[in-house]
Parts: structure tokens; sequence; C-alpha cells
């Protein structure tokens, strides 16, 4: 679904609100505090700032990245990606910004994987910026992206998969609706080494066969 086939419904759902794209953008929602946005490749610069800021901070919880990552170019090349693929509905990848600051990244929500048919089903990534933990940012965009998600994408299911030992991040997902399903052994590479994670699914209330 490309941004210009999206449409306001007859009434906009409590969590967020979809609002005309902020510059650099393709595609902005709101919420009480925040902007999620997906972005253009020109807003590499934003994004570099972000992810070399908090470089050490997500380390143990991300892939394990080569110096070029935390170069303008490189991310210039991963927003390409990003946007190709949200124009293939295949992902959705949003940054998040304060509304009263929206020139400075605090986090990131992508809802990648999507696939359709008889399954309808994405799953869910995040990071915050270390001095942004602890005030319900990550609550807030995660709710609200996956109203946004149920409700144009129309999807059944959604997936967060968490290393154990990641407490905030599970509480996050619990306050979010998401339940505990299982537990992936070796399911993904995290700061270079495949460790095990426990999966939690949110399911769209709004869905029935």
């Amino acid at each position: 679904m490309s941004p210009g086939m999206i449409k306001s419904p007859e009434k906009m759902m409590e969590k967020f609100e979809i609002i005309k794209p902020l510059k650099g953008t393709v595609l902005s929602i709101q919420t009480d505090r925040l902007v999620l946005s997906v972005y253009k490749p020109s807003a590499a610069p934003l994004v570099t700032d972000y992810l070399t800021q908090n470089r050490d901070f997500h380390k143990p919880f991300s892939q394990k990245h080569s110096y070029s990552y935390f170069t303008v170019a490189e991310q210039r090349s991963y927003l390409r990606s990003d946007l190709r693929q949200f124009e293939r509905n295949t992902q959705v990848a949003f940054w998040i910004t304060l509304k009263v600051n929206p020139e400075s990244i605090i986090g990131r929500l992508s809802f990648y994987g999507l696939i359709g048919g008889c399954m309808n089903t994405c799953y869910v990534g995040y990071h915050l910026d270390e001095e942004c933990q602890g005030q319900g940012f990550m609550t807030e965009a995660l709710n609200a992206g996956c109203d946004f998600m149920f409700k144009y994408y129309k999807l059944h299911r959604i997936e967060a998969d968490i290393l154990p030992e990641n407490k905030r991040s599970i509480s996050c997902v619990e306050r979010c609706g998401f339940e505990r399903m299982g537990y992936n052994e070796k399911f993904m590479a995290i700061d270079g080494r495949y460790q095990d994670h426990v999966m939690f699914v949110k399911l769209n209330p709004e869905v029935e066969m």
C-alpha cells in the first residue's frame, strides 16, 4: 500500500492520527507525544546521528555492524531499501521523533517480513534512544504502530521476538497486548552470535475468519 492509497477512516483510531507527511518523509502518523515517519533517503544525516549516538547502548541487542554502517552514505542506502520495501508492501519502517522536536530521532519501529494470503502476518522490531528510556515512548509508539498495521494492512498477527534478558522490552510488549507464545532457539544473530529469543504475538481483534 503506497502512501497515496491510505485513506482516512470515518472514525480515526484513538492511538494515532495520519497527518501531512513531514519534510523528508512519505508517511507520518501522530500520537499524543510522538510522530512516526517513513523517511526518504534525504533523512540519512538524521538517522546516522541517532545511530552513532546510541551505538554502544544498542550493541548488546543489535546485529553486529561494521564501521561503514554508521556513515551517511550507508544509511542513505538503507533508507532507499526501506522505501522500496514500503512501496512493495513488505515493510513499514517508522522513525520516531518527539512532536516538540521533529528534527531529532529518538527511535525506530519496524514492521517487516509482511506476508499476505492466508497468513497476514509480520514481525516487529524496535529500538530507542538511551536518554529516552523509561518514559513510555516505545509503548506509545508500539501501540500506535500495531493499530496502524491492523487498520490499513489488515494483518491478523504481529510477532515480536525478544532476548530473554531484555526485561524492559518484554514489559513493553506485554503492556501493548502481546502474549508469550513460545521460545525460539538460536533465532537471530545478535551482537555477533545466534541467540535464543522469547516469542510474543499480538492478534488483531477485528479479524475474524
